[in-house]
């Protein structure tokens, strides 16, 4: 039954903003970074590979690549310091910034390291009822690009900061009951997985 012919029963639509972000390293109350703005859903591309032969050409699925996810809050200065947060991120990366010289400095950023000092990130829509219906995870993220915001006399709007996540893969958990789920795609038919059915139907 549609949402909009059911509004005494069943759930409403996912909105943009009933969502909660989880950042392990970042984390206040209950688990959740409840200073957080924006956050990018992970977007998935599927990579394809063309074979040419005389005039036609033809494209074939290649890997999947995943697209780095963007996180925007507020530093609430109390009683999280979101600035000092994340800048402690990058030391704990493997990063030093330069000193005299006079001692070498070996230590360097790895993805052990990366991933390890960020922890699980995690975005859920909930519903008016605060409960988690959807949950998407990054797999092994890490940080590429950290963003404290700009300064500007013309306006008042609370000062934002960005992390952008790379990761290998992200997971998706629907947890509403009600869910109905996507009816696959039906199997070729032997006919035309052997080759035998029409590629071009002018019929």
């Amino acid at each position: 039954m549609p949402f909009w012919t059911a509004a005494s029963e069943g759930q409403d639509p996912k909105r943009e903003s009933r969502f909660v972000v989880s950042i392990q390293s970042l984390n206040s109350t209950e688990g959740i970074v409840w200073y957080a703005k924006t956050f990018s859903k992970p977007q998935a591309t599927v990579k394809g590979v063309k074979h040419r032969y005389l005039n036609h050409q033809f494209s074939y699925p290649g890997s999947v690549e995943w697209t780095d996810c963007t996180v925007e809050f507020i530093d609430p200065t109390e009683p999280y310091d979101a600035a000092g947060s994340i800048a402690q991120l990058l030391v704990e990366m493997g990063y030093q910034i330069p000193k005299d010289g006079s001692e070498p400095q070996l230590i360097n950023i790895s993805k052990r390291k990366s991933v390890g000092s960020l922890g699980a990130v995690s975005v859920s829509s909930i519903n008016d009822e605060g409960e988690e219906i959807e949950t998407w995870t990054l797999q092994q993220p890490w940080v590429t690009k950290f963003e404290w915001g700009s300064y500007k006399y013309a306006g008042d709007e609370l000062l934002s900061l960005k992390l952008t996540f790379t990761y290998d893969w992200a997971t998706c958990q629907i947890k509403n009951p009600g869910v109905t789920p996507v009816t696959p795609a039906k199997p070729l038919s032997q006919e035309t997985a052997a080759g035998k059915g029409k590629f071009f139907d002018n019929s």
